[in-house]
């Protein structure tokens, strides 16, 4: 096996620096590639080529391809990568030199393209756009692999793995945003450890990561991390996401949230909009209102939504909430 592979690295060597990609346009007519493209014979071909595919036999593929005469060999080579795009073949390593080697494989067909004062040509059958395509989704796939392992088996350093380069740590966030979720629960609890485990928290990653880890893993110690965050346009787009859901435990996260300067207003606003209104939500709602600086806020966003018999009584039953300044509110 490992042989076959190292044989596959070479000739991946020598194909980039040979004359194969040397090679001399042909132009044919739109009409003649349409009509190449919907050959029954090249169709069954490239059946057979995928079939070879799926099987991950790779010198056996490269010798069908190369027994094709032109253009039949390069209509079946564009239609294999088209039909490996499509479905979403995964790729074996071995798979992945071929498809890497086609990239050296200049096409021998174009299309000469004419507009309002241009021309310029275009390959007939492109298959090495979609070569290229495909090798950049092979990576990624091995990185989300390897991240989704090391994850699992309680391997992965967040402060390590989300340190380097500006556009390493955006690529690495966007992967964990993206797959965290198709982690298992043991995973996701041993990433947010990290964060929550110490007293002292002297790294953290960025907003966007931490709303994600929260999101998915529920646990209140990563919301109270994200409430002491510097707020930002991540955690008020949670904040109103908690809100809405109208669920027990979003909105004690939302409650939680008014400790945060900068989101205090809206989370307390959001939490007056929730109808019917909860017996939790209600008392925490009332609490503000024994503060003076709060109480203007909270009676004038329950007025507009309806609560004013509610603001009412209170007024004239807790002697506990300023009740002058919610009079002010009141119609």
């Amino acid at each position: 096996m490992q042989h076959g592979l190292l044989s596959s690295l070479l000739l991946s060597t020598s194909l980039l620096f040979s004359p194969v990609g040397i090679s001399y346009a042909t132009e044919m007519s739109p009409l003649t590639v349409e009509s190449w493209l919907e050959n029954d014979q090249v169709k069954l071909k490239t059946a057979e080529l995928l079939e070879l595919v799926v099987r991950d036999e790779v010198n056996s593929l490269r010798f069908a391809l190369e027994r094709l005469t032109f253009p039949q060999q390069e209509v079946a080579r564009y239609q294999l990568l088209k039909k490996l795009e499509q479905q979403k073949i995964v790729l074996t390593p071995k798979m992945s030199i071929f498809i890497e080697q086609q990239l050296a494989i200049t096409p021998t067909y174009q299309v000469l393209e004419r507009g309002d004062g241009y021309e310029f040509t275009v390959p007939a059958f492109n298959y090495p756009s979609i070569a290229n395509r495909l090798i950049k989704q092979w990576r990624q796939d091995q990185k989300t692999l390897v991240f989704v392992l090391d994850a699992e088996k309680q391997e992965l350093d967040l402060k390590e793995w989300l340190s380097g380069s500006e556009h390493q740590v955006q690529t690495r966030e966007a992967l964990l945003i993206r797959e965290l979720d198709s982690l298992s629960p043991e995973a996701v609890d041993y990433l947010t450890k990290q964060l929550t485990a110490s007293s002292i928290v002297s790294w953290l990653p960025s907003t966007e990561v931490v709303v994600r880890l929260a999101q998915v893993s529920e646990d209140p110690e990563v919301y109270k991390i994200l409430w002491r965050m510097k707020a930002d346009y991540h955690s008020q787009a949670e904040l109103v996401r908690l809100a809405e859901t109208k669920q027990t435990f979003a909105l004690e996260q939302v409650m939680a949230a008014t400790k945060n300067p900068r989101l205090k207003d809206e989370a307390i606003t959001l939490l007056t909009k929730v109808n019917p209104l909860s017996e939790e939500v209600k008392q925490f709602l009332v609490s503000r209102m024994a503060i003076a600086d709060e109480a203007p806020l909270v009676a004038r966003e329950l007025a507009k939504q309806g609560h004013t018999r509610w603001l009412q009584d209170l007024v004239n039953d807790n002697p506990q909430v300023k009740s002058s300044l919610i009079e002010q509110a009141l119609p």
